[in-house]
């Protein structure tokens, strides 16, 4: 009988909303932010083995972290190898590693045949990462705490439409905890900003989702890599909705009106040296 792999995506995020609400007795930042699963991902096969193996190469392995937290916190006595393909650029405020580690518990959960909701795989992620338990919900979310509390933003019987998003990485890696020491946390959190995004998705209409957009991160990542400001402006100057910083950086996103009109864009940004993608938003 041939040995059982499942394979599986493990999409990426941007955050379309990001308040900083200052420090926590733990250390971390309170946070508040709406994210968004992408179509951009990674791949992760899972298999049973003897003892937990990656190939990610990474001295922190999330998703191998991952691995070893579910089967602690399922009672399971084996192992597993998790091969995963990368897509999703390292450092780059798309949630890469907390992806793969979502994926790894989303894959775990079939293989080992739990039988877990994503809402109970969630508090397990919890223990893992800020953007696991986000993303092991998927759709469009809304974060809270240190990222351990999280909802659907919108219940089942709101139909969201899908948007295009253009990618562009200036090739500059972001050290999240340098971000966030130099960012001028909040006092309180600003209802508008919920207000304004939710009601922007619910209606469907780019400008208003563009117009919505808000990372208080961005200021200090822009005075640490300067590169991050050249991306903004080239999306900028090609005419996107609008264009932000993703997470801690350094990718930024702009919000187009269609997919062709992504795709130019796209190439037009890898023909002045960036890396770029067109995704689009992915509904749940």
């Amino acid at each position: 009988m041939a040995e059982k792999r499942i394979t599986v995506p493990a999409f990426a995020k941007v955050n379309l909303t990001l308040e900083v609400l200052g420090c926590r007795t733990d250390g971390y930042h309170a946070l508040r932010s709406i994210v968004q699963q992408i179509s951009l991902f990674d791949t992760v096969t899972v298999a049973r083995a003897n003892g937990f193996h990656s190939n990610s190469g990474f001295e922190f392995d999330l998703a191998l972290k991952a691995a070893q937290t579910l089967a602690n916190a399922a009672g399971i006595n084996e192992g597993v190898s998790i091969e995963i393909v990368k897509r999703i650029p390292v450092g780059g405020g798309l949630g890469g590693g907390s992806a793969d580690a979502a994926a790894t518990l989303l894959a775990l959960n079939d293989l080992w045949e739990i039988g877990w909701s994503r809402e109970k795989l969630a508090a397990v992620a919890a223990q893992i990462g800020s953007d696991v338990p986000a993303l092991v919900l998927g759709g469009t979310v809304l974060m809270q705490g240190r990222g351990e509390i999280v909802s659907p933003l919108f219940d089942q019987r709101t139909q969201l439409k899908e948007f295009y998003l253009v990618l562009v990485n200036p090739g500059v890696f972001c050290s999240t905890k340098e971000v966030y020491l130099k960012c001028n946390s909040r006092l309180q959190e600003d209802p508008r900003i919920l207000y304004n995004m939710s009601s922007a998705l619910q209606s469907g209409d780019e400008k208003r989702i563009a117009s919505a957009m808000m990372n208080d991160l961005q200021i200090s990542a822009v005075k640490l890599h300067p590169e991050i400001t050249a991306a903004l402006k080239a999306l900028e100057e090609r005419g996107t909705l609008g264009a932000m910083m993703s997470g801690s950086g350094s990718t930024v996103f702009g919000l187009v009106s269609n997919e062709a009109e992504g795709r130019k864009i796209a190439d037009e940004m890898r023909k002045r040296g960036f890396w770029a993608e067109c995704v689009h938003t992915i509904v749940r």
